[in-house]
């Protein structure tokens, strides 16, 4: 189920910052922002095997470092969102297979800075009962759910503009992610 698709739906450069549930998010969330494609951020870890680096880059991943500010991945990403193109990122960097959203890392603040683009709140709730650290445990259904495009400050230091971007978008997932686990009947 998808709710609040309309606030992708225009053309031109967005940027979505989602919470990150379990390993499966990337595919239900990619596949919630149809008709758009979504070039997507992903821990770098993930690239290491050959087979899964190939598949992951014909999906659009881009990899990124899990430790430290992935400057590149960062570029690579503004490039994307200057073109036009969705962008999507799970700013806790792991799953937390949990209703409270992680801390977020400063790189979403800073992609939020890039200007003309629509900077979009999202959660993802149901997918931590699909698969757990790669193993099977059960199934849906998968909510995801997109909020309002949250507004970031125009006037001030960027690195201030960043951090104010940075929190104003993980409360916006907080409140996301908290509307769709209260609307879960599995609870």
């Amino acid at each position: 189920m998808v709710s609040g698709r309309e606030h992708i739906a225009r053309p031109g450069g967005v940027l979505v910052a989602v919470n990150h549930l379990a390993e499966m998010d990337p595919a239900f969330v990619g596949t919630a922002v149809r008709p758009r494609t979504a070039v997507t951020l992903a821990t770098a870890r993930h690239f290491a095997a050959r087979p899964l680096a190939r598949l992951l880059t014909a999906l659009g991943a881009v990899p990124v470092s899990a430790d430290r500010t992935d400057l590149r991945a960062i570029r690579h990403a503004r490039r994307c969102l200057e073109e036009g193109r969705l962008v999507v990122v799970y700013p806790e960097g792991v799953p937390g297979y949990s209703p409270v959203v992680g801390p977020f890392a400063a790189g979403v603040g800073l992609l939020a800075l890039t200007p003309g683009i629509r900077v979009v709140p999202a959660g993802i709730w149901g997918s931590h009962r699909i698969m757990r650290r790669g193993l099977p445990v059960g199934r849906g259904p998968v909510r995801v759910g997109f909020g309002p495009p949250v507004a970031v400050p125009d006037e001030g230091p960027s690195g201030e503009r960043a951090a104010a971007a940075t929190a104003g978008l993980r409360a916006a997932v907080q409140d996301i992610v908290d509307r769709l686990a209260a609307d879960d009947p599995d609870g």
